[in-house]
């Protein structure tokens, strides 16, 4: 098995620094042209290493990537909502200014054990950890020798490389995932080893 782990480009909600986890936010502009650069880069991956499966968050900023990706390479999308970014319930959208000024109280308790403490309305970082868990799981016999292209998020990407590497949940802070980066994660017998974590050159031409 090979996993080709993508977090999404550049949107609105990151651009302002607001928590986007089930909210809906398009693209920037320069998400727009991310995204194009992306996609080149993952046809590319493709034809060294053919992609036999693909899957994405529900959540648009991810699953039209997804759907692109299936039109060139000619694959179905499996669109699966375990692969949801994190929920941030009452605070998701909101900047972290404006979730201290909606419920304080919600907020340090959060800030205090955000593994454990789950937010008001969302979930916690061990439940979000076990979901992604979950999904791996499930679909094992599935990705038995294949290549596996997931479109997610950030906090997505982060769970599913540190179950496939089978490290502790807190080690996320060890690996600094772009919007628009790309984990590439091998798993011969199971056993995952990261071959590849970058972000595709960005720049504008």
């Amino acid at each position: 098995m090979k996993y080709i782990l993508v977090r999404h480009v550049e949107t609105t909600g990151n651009a302002e620094g607001r928590f986007n986890g089930w909210t809906e936010s398009e693209y920037t502009p320069r998400g727009i042209q991310m995204k194009a650069i992306l996609e080149d880069e993952l046809v590319k991956i493709d034809q060294t290493t053919p992609i036999d499966l693909i899957y994405a968050s529900p959540i648009a900023r991810a699953r039209i990537i997804g759907e692109e990706m299936a039109g060139r390479l000619n694959q179905p999308l499996m669109v699966d909502e375990t692969l949801k970014e994190f929920n941030f319930g009452i605070f998701d959208g909101l900047t972290p200014q404006e979730a201290m000024n909606r419920d304080r109280a919600a907020w340090e308790a959060w800030m205090a054990d955000y593994n454990h403490q789950p937010v008001p309305g969302g979930e916690n970082y061990v439940d979000y950890h076990k979901r992604l868990k979950t999904f791996l799981a499930e679909h094992q016999k599935d990705h038995l020798n294949k290549t596996v292209l997931i479109i997610a998020h950030g906090g997505t990407v982060h769970s599913l490389l540190l179950n496939l590497l089978e490290l502790p949940m807190d080690s996320k802070w060890h690996f600094k995932i772009e919007l628009g980066g790309i984990a590439i994660i091998d798993c011969p017998e199971g056993y995952g080893i990261l071959e590849k974590l970058y972000t595709p050159d960005y720049s504008e031409k």
